[in-house]
């Protein structure tokens, strides 16, 4: 029995760290001394309160279900009262701050929202919306 990929995923291409990752590694097997800072893995363990800290919050009976696709208020409020502290920006924590797992997260959801066949300046829009804080 076949089963064929999804048409949508026909023209996906290999996941791009998984690439930049090989390149690195034949690289490295040349002799260059490579630095990966692609990714962000961390190079040294927690440091051991952090590790004492996980377990005795592991072992409490209230921690293990799933937080809700927004996120903890309590998160949401702090990343808010950050940017306000050290960018002076204003933001809705309710509105307009979504914790994620990750960059790649949001940016995939960003395109599956909103790019459509000839939108060819999202990228250029992203980048402005990342780096707005920072530059102004």
């Amino acid at each position: 029995m076949q089963i064929d990929v999804a048409k949508r995923l026909q023209h996906t291409e290999e996941y791009y760290f998984s690439k930049k990752l090989r390149e690195i590694d034949e690289l490295n097997k040349q002799g260059a001394r490579v630095i990966n800072l692609g990714i962000g893995s961390p190079d040294l363990p927690p440091h051991p309160e952090v590790i004492e800290t996980l377990i005795t919050n592991a072992q409490l009976p209230n921690v293990h279900g799933y937080q809700n696709y927004k996120g903890s208020p309590a998160l949401r409020q702090a990343v808010a009262d950050w940017y306000q502290r050290y960018y002076n920006a204003t933001f809705n924590p309710n509105t307009e701050i979504l914790p994620l797992i990750g960059s790649k997260e949001g940016i995939v959801h960003i395109c599956m929202t909103y790019l459509q066949e000839g939108i060819r300046h999202l990228y250029l829009i992203l980048a402005t919306l990342l780096m707005r804080p920072q530059c102004g």
